[in-house]
């Protein structure tokens, strides 16, 4: 899993890299005053947040690559864990509009993590004071992760379309920013959707239920692991949603039965590591050992108890909700999760942007698609029209009212960058327009809206 997870870390970075300068400076769609005035908690931290300059940027993200590597290999694996658990929370607080499920899921296992024994094995360590059979209250917390993203999600799944209809794959399907090529393909079968929306549901909740539930065997327990696993993988398939399924899968790794591990080790890898359990109480060793010992475990049990109460208080069902104070000290260590991925019912607002600039000659060009001429026409494949997720969740945020104060950063962006690639080209000014299109049953649609979203000049000319 350790593995994994740094390598999810490096692809991630990658992704990122490729639009540093207009997610991540000044320069870009949010720069860090605006940040801090509309988006920002007091106990958040980023030292991507410290300076709005690309070189900034850069070394931090070179950095970050450097911890990543030393964590795939195992070097030094809990100070790195922490290290790299650091620099993702910095780069999700410096952009909270880029983000969606999978990076508050990726975030929250690298916090356990830190307190895991996940570098005892298939690393540069060549010794271990470890069993291979291993139980701590940071286990528990980890165990509980992954199951509750799954699990919640479905007990926030509260619309007909989930519950009775069976209509929430159709739905999700109707949007074409996300629809994947399979998924066009399912898309027109309604019966089987129906079938898929039910299984899906009840795989989220049930499949939890087989992993946690500690009487049943470990071939139940691993039932349910395959079960979650053929989840994600038909969401991969079917909807653009980044790096959330493989995320999802990876987590599942360390939740595998010691049996999984020992068949892959017979037959896949020889794993040489020493192990000497004769110092497996190295934390009760002293009585001071023994005292920080008790309190990183009371500690733990309360970060538990914390996620436990946030998902807890989600569900419209459950009476008791955690306090502001008490949620804005979860917040320091970015605690705070909610699971309603597709909750309580499907978005039925779909749509596409157009970008219309006026050139020096008084004529409308298509500044995304560096067209002479500008069309409101539907895209063939929308998916397409996204240089990432990252971009096809910045447009989505981008989209809600709430949000209006960053539509003219994005929109000045967009202009400058146009016109700094294109001098022969320059645009005096730039529309962005946002073709709405929402789904109804029966494969119907209302009537196309037009709105402009935002309009910007460039005021150097």
């Amino acid at each position: 899993m350790r593995i994994g997870i740094g390598c999810i870390l490096l692809t991630d970075l990658i992704i990122r890299s490729l639009s540093i300068k207009a997610f991540f400076t000044d320069e870009g769609v949010l720069p860090i005053e605006i940040l801090k005035q509309y988006n920002w908690s007091p106990v958040y931290f980023s030292f991507h947040a410290i300076s709005g300059d690309l070189w900034w940027q850069i070394l931090l993200f070179i950095i970050n690559a450097c911890c990543i590597i030393l964590l795939i290999i195992g070097f030094r694996t809990r100070l790195f864990t922490f290290i790299c658990w650091a620099f993702l929370t910095s780069l999700q607080n410096r952009n909270p509009f880029i983000l969606q499920g999978g990076d508050d899921l990726l975030r929250i296992l690298l916090f356990w993590a830190v307190f895991l024994p996940w570098g005892e094995r298939f690393s540069v360590q060549k010794k271990s004071n470890y069993s291979t059979d291993y139980f701590s209250v940071a286990a528990i917390g980890y165990l509980l992760l992954p199951c509750s993203v799954l699990f919640f999600s479905a007990l926030l799944k509260t619309s007909p379309e989930w519950r009775s209809e069976g209509t929430a794959l159709y739905y999700a399907l109707s949007l074409d920013q996300i629809r994947m090529p399979l998924g066009t393909f399912l898309y027109q079968f309604p019966g089987l959707l129906k079938a898929l929306t039910f299984i899906t549901f009840y795989i989220e909740l049930l499949a939890p239920l087989l992993i946690l539930c500690p009487f049943v065997s470990k071939k139940i327990r691993l039932f349910g692991i395959i079960c979650i696993c053929c989840l994600f993988i038909g969401i991969a398939f079917t909807l653009y949603v980044g790096l959330f399924y493989i995320i999802s899968i990876v987590s599942l790794i360390g939740l595998l039965p010691s049996s999984v591990m020992d068949w892959f080790e017979n037959h896949c890898y020889k794993n040489n590591t020493e192990i000497n359990t004769a110092n497996n109480d190295e934390y009760k060793s002293s009585s001071v050992n023994h005292f920080f010992y008790l309190l990183k475990n009371y500690a733990l049990i309360a970060v538990i108890i914390f996620c436990l109460m946030m998902n807890l208080g989600s569900v419209k069902a459950f009476p008791y909700g955690l306090d502001p104070t008490i949620v804005s000290y979860g917040k320091i260590l970015r605690l705070e999760q909610n699971w309603g991925m597709f909750s309580p019912s499907i978005l039925k607002d779909d749509g596409w942007f157009v970008y219309s600039g006026l050139n020096d000659k008084l004529q409308y060009i298509d500044v995304k698609h560096n067209r002479s001429l500008v069309s409101y026409t539907k895209p063939n494949i929308g998916v397409t029209e996204f240089e990432s997720d990252r971009w096809r969740k910045f447009q989505e945020n981008y989209t809600f009212n709430n949000n209006n104060y960053m539509r003219p950063f994005y929109c000045k962006y967009l202009l400058r960058k146009w016109n700094k690639e294109h001098p022969d080209n320059h645009i005096s000014d730039l529309t962005i327009f946002f073709m709405k299109e929402t789904s109804l049953p029966d494969y119907q649609t209302k009537p196309i809206e037009k709105t402009a979203v935002c309009y910007c000049q460039d005021k150097e000319q």
